[in-house]
This record gives C-alpha cells, structure tokens and sequence, in this order.
C-alpha cells in the first residue's frame, strides 16, 4: 500500500473535473438526445468509463506516492 499526498489528491481532483467537464460538454454539445434524461444516462455511463482509466492511469504514476 501507499499514502498519498495532497498535492497528489489535487492534480488527481483537476485532471478529472476537466475530463468530467469535457465529457459533459461534448455530450451536451453534440445534443445526442432530446431528451434530458437520457443524455444524463450518457454523460454517466461515458463518465464511469472515463474514471476508470483515470484511475487506472494514476495508479502508473509515482508522483506523489510513498510507501507506508
């Protein structure tokens, strides 16, 4: 295991609320449905996915990592 530092815990926090927002905004912006609810559903789905590999992608980087 590791602890993480609060810079870390930051650059993790904006990289992803940049990619939330973009995919929200594409979603929004392409207008893929007329219906809220279901460009909701999208963004969510599209959001999970996204967090994934962002998650998956930190766990590569040592910055901010040290060992317990």
């Amino acid at each position: 295991m590791f602890k993480e530092t609060r810079s870390r815990s930051t650059k993790k926090s904006i990289s992803w609320r940049i990619i939330a927002f973009t995919n929200s905004w594409i979603i929004l912006a392409l207008s893929m449905t007329e219906v809220p609810f279901w460009n909701a559903i999208i963004m969510n789905v599209t959001g999970m996915v996204m967090f994934y590999f962002h998650e998956r992608i930190w766990n590569r980087i040592d910055i901010g990592k040290h060992s317990q």
